[in-house]
């Protein structure tokens, strides 16, 4: 079993609960966040949130030492705009005043972000300029989605040596923890992906419902020994 960080759930009174575009608990990926605010937590952000969320709100709130959840993750925040919303959950990370404090905030975010793709099957897929994708920063969504001219957080990222890139990779990494138990996938992705083709050539040669149910199942049952998502 994955060794998950704890999460204090503290929802605030009286936030809006809207569906995702496809329904309650349907988010189809994640936006990561950074407040941009120096010398906050999770628990000041929080406080704050539950006096504004009228004009913003996101689903957790992650600092160094806690993660508190405090919306609803079933439904929309209010996070990055009109085009992402009804999709994404929203995951954002707290300021840091030391290295030490980066990484342990750094990790903590990263873990959050491969739990709700996990959840959903989702895989770590990172965002493409056609809007398809799992994993998104805020960035991405005011380049490619629109509705929102935030930049974050990219140049909070760079100010701790680290690169978008670097999210991507923490959070397969953290995502291939989770769905194999800690353990090592038991099949390379290339491995599992020969054997689904030959799978795939079996459900296109038959008509037969039965079958073509099994030949799904057992490419899912690859995918999921390989660390990817379910389709």
């Amino acid at each position: 079993m994955a060794n998950l960080y704890p999460v204090i759930v503290d929802w605030i009174p009286g936030l809006p609960q809207i569906p995702y575009r496809n329904g309650i608990g349907e988010w189809e990926g994640v936006v990561m966040h950074q407040t941009a605010n120096p010398n906050d937590t999770a628990r000041s952000e929080r406080a704050y949130e539950a006096s504004t969320f009228q004009n913003a709100f996101v689903h957790e709130f992650i600092d160094p030492n806690e993660i508190i959840q405090v919306a609803n993750p079933d439904y929309m925040a209010y996070g990055a705009g009109s085009q992402a919303n009804p999709r994404f959950i929203h995951l954002e990370l707290c300021s840091a005043n030391s290295q030490d404090e980066f990484n342990r905030s750094f990790d903590r975010w990263c873990q959050r972000a491969a739990y709700f793709l996990s959840q959903r099957s989702l895989g770590v897929i990172p965002a493409k300029a056609d809007g398809t994708g799992t994993l998104w920063s805020h960035d991405e969504v005011s380049r490619w989605l629109g509705g929102t001219t935030h930049t974050d957080p990219i140049e909070y990222l760079a100010s701790w040596g680290k690169t978008w890139q670097d999210v991507i990779d923490s959070v397969q990494e953290q995502y291939t923890d989770i769905v194999t138990g800690g353990n090592a996938p038991m099949l390379s992705v290339q491995d599992a992906n020969v054997i689904i083709a030959f799978l795939s050539a079996a459900y296109n040669a038959t008509q037969d419902p039965e079958a073509r149910a099994e030949f799904h199942r057992l490419a899912n049952e690859l995918r999921k020994a390989s660390g990817q998502p379910l389709q």
